[in-house]
């Protein structure tokens, strides 16, 4: 009995943290987790795994973040890891040289290569332990820096491009013919965002047992908020695409919460006093005058043009996943032409996928370039009439118009016609009005112009805009 209090109550907290990383989780699956785990048997860590897997997890794009908070939240015996147990491959066993050892060094990234071409030999989770063993620095037992420098620091060692291009290169030297060595190609590229992922989960699994699982579920939840949308490598959008809804849900409910706490007004003294007749001229029961919350019309027109089309395909989804908050939405994307996409984000299942924004009629009418002041003439010509003080407008992008007439003086047109304007940039503050950026020029027309690296503070803004 002792045992499975404990087990309950281990559960219970892992329940919890898993709501804090952002996944829904309610009383009814938690209670279905413990009577799995109270009548499944607990000698099998895998089936552990299942169990509360399919007990608490209800949308497959959470299944990523519940497997790292697991591993973190329940690590595997060292015992097991050290004989070798099937199922277990060792974490950071394998070369224990330090980065300028050139022969294990060179040994390690031979090995690599061959597993890139599908050789057969050691997998790639057992690659990246020994990479993470040879190159972290995380042997002096001291945490000095994020996952993402630990992981950087490995990157660079391995220099991931040059074993691509090696690979290649063996290919080439094989003789095979064209498409083989097309096919082999994105094989290759497949095998490389695996070892990717399998050296971010050794780190991961490293820092909790250095760091404490509690500071690494925290790190879990708060660096992906934190890379930004310029920058990100495949699997770092991909755990972006994973944390838009879980980010959208708690902003909804942060908004909902706020309503309730403030949806009442001053004091209705007319029907106070009237009500206290019946109490003998007490005011036991007072009347508030109701507020009345303005829900505008929301107009956002995102830049899908080159580097910031991700930036645009978050920024779109995660205002769909608040639509329950923002019903008057309309969205529009643009390159160097426009057109709305209102229907495909009302339709969207989750995060858009950018092809499906470029491909929209009209957005490319010429070279596909942005230009900010044939599209602002576009707008304005197209839906100038529909405008009203009851609209704000939101437009997301860099401002770069490939040196391009700006015509800020449309922008100020559509001021004069909408409530607000807000224009959210994905690029740096620094990086502002640097060769084609011509951000100062509109800037002047716009209520704030606000810098939006990451998801954390395009959530922060949207949450100032609920």
């Amino acid at each position: 009995m002792a045992l499975s209090a404990a087990l309950v109550e281990l559960v219970t907290a892992f329940a919890g943290r898993l709501r804090w990383i952002g996944l829904d989780l309610s009383i009814v699956e938690l209670t279905d987790a413990l009577r799995a785990v109270q009548h499944g048997g607990l000698d099998d860590r895998d089936r552990l795994r299942r169990l509360l897997r399919i007990t608490m997890v209800k949308r497959s794009a959470d299944i990523a973040a519940f497997d790292t908070a697991f591993d973190l939240f329940f690590p595997a015996a060292t015992a097991d890891a050290a004989t070798g147990q099937p199922g277990d491959e060792p974490h950071g066993n394998g070369i224990a040289a330090e980065p300028g050892d050139p022969p294990a060094r060179d040994d390690l990234l031979n090995r690599l290569v061959a597993a890139l071409r599908g050789e057969p030999g050691a997998g790639m989770r057992v690659l990246a332990g020994q990479a993470v063993a040879a190159f972290a620095g995380l042997g002096s037992g001291q945490v000095a820096g994020s996952e993402r420098y630990y992981q950087y620091r490995v990157l660079r060692q391995l220099d991931i491009s040059e074993l691509l291009m090696r690979a290649m290169r063996l290919e080439e030297q094989a003789g095979s013919s064209g498409l083989e060595r097309r096919l082999t190609a994105i094989e290759q590229r497949e095998r490389l965002q695996d070892l990717r992922a399998q050296i971010a989960a050794e780190l991961q699994w490293q820092l909790a047992g250095l760091g404490g699982a509690e500071s690494s579920l925290e790190h879990l939840r708060e660096s992906i908020a934190d890379v930004e949308f310029l920058r990100a490598g495949p699997a770092e959008l991909a755990a972006m695409r994973r944390t838009v809804r879980p980010l959208a849900r708690r902003l909804a409910a942060a908004a909902r919460r706020r309503r309730r706490l403030h949806s009442e007004g001053r004091l209705n003294v007319r029907r106070t006093l009237r009500r206290a007749v019946a109490d003998g001229g007490v005011p036991l029961h007072p009347v508030w005058l109701q507020r009345r919350r303005s829900r505008p019309q929301l107009i956002v027109l995102c830049d899908v043009s080159g580097s910031v089309a991700e930036f645009a395909k978050f920024t779109l989804s995660l205002l769909h996943a608040l639509h329950a908050e923002l019903p008057r939405l309309r969205s529009f994307v643009f390159a160097d032409g426009l057109a709305e996409v209102t229907d495909l984000v009302r339709g969207s299942p989750g995060v858009i996928d950018s092809r499906l924004l470029l491909s929209r009629p009209g957005v490319v009418r010429r070279d596909g370039h942005s230009d900010y002041g044939s599209v602002l003439r576009q707008f304005l010509d197209a839906h100038g009439r529909e405008l009203s003080r009851d609209c704000v407008l939101l437009i997301c992008g860099d401002a770069r118009g490939n040196y391009r007439a700006p015509r800020a003086d449309l922008l100020h047109a559509l001021r004069q016609r909408v409530r607000r304007v807000h224009w959210l940039n994905p690029e740096p503050r620094a990086q502002w009005d640097t060769t084609d950026s011509t951000i100062s020029r509109y800037s002047g027309e716009c209520d704030t112009v606000t810098e939006v690296r990451n998801l954390r503070q395009l959530g922060e803004w949207v949450d100032t805009l609920l």
